[in-house]
């Protein structure tokens, strides 16, 4: 493995999917009392985790006690940022995204969300990359909270599948 695992995130295991589930579960159920349709229709599922582990690409973070406390998946590409129906990109570079983000409903508010985000820099440094793209709703002021933190920009919008309205941003690095 090409990560560091000895800091503070390692590759999701098959063993982890029940806890992983769990955080998901959690952030499906605070999108929904904050308003947000995003992940009301069982997207991400068991299933789309369970990929994400066989491409070792789903990444946790454990708290103090070895928990799962938050949970991303980084890939190479994502096909629905082709056409951007809005805006455009800041490059054309091969880039890396951050999908499936979400910590648990206990650990909120304790540094887990700006420690994913590390992560995704870290992973796409350590992989080569300079282009940083990500999506949201947009009305997903956590999320958008940390973009701005992070240094990302606004590129405009895409449709994800299935007919999924998103705001896009990308950080060049």
């Amino acid at each position: 493995m090409k990560y560091n695992y000895s800091d503070f995130y390692c590759v999701a295991k098959v063993d982890d999917i029940d806890a992983i589930m769990e955080v998901i579960e959690d952030a499906r159920l605070f999108l929904k009392e904050e308003g947000n349709g995003q992940w009301q229709d069982g997207y991400p599922d068991r299933c789309d985790l369970l990929n994400d582990i066989k491409n070792e690409r789903l990444f946790v973070i454990k708290d103090e006690t070895n928990t799962i406390a938050a949970v991303c998946a980084i890939t190479y590409y994502e096909e629905d940022y082709s056409h951007l129906y809005e805006g455009k990109w800041k490059s054309d570079y091969d880039y890396c995204v951050m999908h499936r983000v979400a910590v648990r409903r206990n650990k909120r508010n304790q540094g887990f969300g700006k420690k994913l985000f590390e992560v995704f820099i870290d992973v796409a440094k350590i992989e080569g990359y300079h282009s940083l793209r990500i999506d949201t709703h947009k009305n997903n002021k956590q999320m958008l909270h940390l973009f701005e933190l992070f240094g990302f920009e606004y590129c405009g919008k895409a449709i994800l599948k299935p007919n999924k309205d998103r705001v896009v941003y990308e950080k060049i690095i």
